[in-house]
């Protein structure tokens, strides 16, 4: 059994004209495990941790989006120990996802 730390999300820009948005952060089989609004070109601490086998599936949505609508990306994350990042982008917006395995 491996453990997923997830740590910090970056914004890099919005997708929406205002410059901020409504985002969350969902775990395959735990829900949202994080939202908040969001700013282009900032840092949010997430600090979420579970025990998983194999893979996971984590998806970045816009906090009003619905399951098939408002989703900016889903990665796959594998048991392989290690710090690495996720990149959503979809709709003009980027994010990189920072987290770590063990």
């Amino acid at each position: 059994m491996a453990k997923l730390y997830l740590e910090k999300l970056k914004c890099v820009t919005t997708e929406g004209h205002s410059g901020f948005e409504e985002s969350k952060l969902v775990v395959q089989d735990r829900g949202t495990v994080w939202n908040g609004t969001v700013l282009g070109d900032r840092m949010y601490t997430v600090k979420y941790d579970c025990d998983f086998t194999g893979t996971i599936a984590v998806s970045l949505r816009e906090a009003g989006g619905t399951a098939g609508d408002g989703k900016l990306g889903e990665q796959w994350i594998t048991d392989t120990p290690g710090e690495r990042s996720l990149r959503f982008r979809a709709d003009g917006a980027e994010y990189n996802l920072l987290y770590a395995v063990e």
